[in-house]
């Protein structure tokens, strides 16, 4: 007998509620590489308008403005950053004794980040309509992204502890930060409107 697919809304709920269960879902969807890539390029763009509509709302100030104030720059950022999240936590999780496919981390975190999405769609309403509370939603949304992000590491790479996830995404955000440095002290970050010689 089959089972009826869970809506979005319901999906989303059960990803705050229980991670671990929601994980299992996204992992059942066995999605083709090619379907990610695309994905990625999809939610990509999605968060450049989300962001550039948030920057209309309040600016950001220099020199972050030189990123978001260029779609195309921060669309690029943005995809890049994903695609070098995923690899950082799994390469990490590998040697930290994890298991599981690259796809199965990948869809994840895809499904993580529609999910944060809608949420950026929530706090610009917010920021329009009543402020102070958009501030609380913005706190909620980030403990609600670390707390399933644990989970979702931790049922990619079966690791079968969320002490070793925690682990892996401290680890893994400390080999991106260190790549990312790398990075920009060779393409200068003139490009953004920090000067290169300070």
């Amino acid at each position: 007998m089959m089972t009826k697919p869970m809506s979005f809304p319901d999906l989303a709920l059960l990803t705050v509620r229980d991670p671990k269960a929601a994980a299992q879902i996204v992992l059942a969807w066995n999605v083709p590489r090619e379907a990610l890539w695309t994905a990625i390029a999809l939610i990509s763009v999605i968060v450049t308008i989300l962001s550039t509509l948030s920057n209309m709302i309040i600016p950001v100030p220099p020199p972050l403005n030189g990123i978001v104030g260029n779609p195309f720059m921060y669309c690029a950022i943005a995809a890049g950053g994903f695609i070098a999240t995923v690899y950082a936590i799994y390469w990490t999780g590998r040697m930290l004794g994890g298991e599981g496919r690259i796809e199965d981390l990948m869809i994840l975190l895809l499904w993580m980040q529609a999910l944060r999405a809608v949420a950026q769609v929530a706090v610009l309403i917010g920021l329009i309509l009543a402020p102070v509370l958009a501030s609380f939603l913005v706190l909620f949304i980030g403990v609600a992204t670390l707390w399933v992000f644990v989970h979702f590491i931790n049922a990619a790479l079966r690791l079968n502890s969320l002490m070793r996830a925690v682990a892996v995404l401290f680890l893994g955000a400390v080999a991106l930060m260190a790549v990312l440095t790398f990075l920009l002290s060779m393409i200068g970050v003139s490009a953004v409107g920090v000067p290169m010689n300070v």
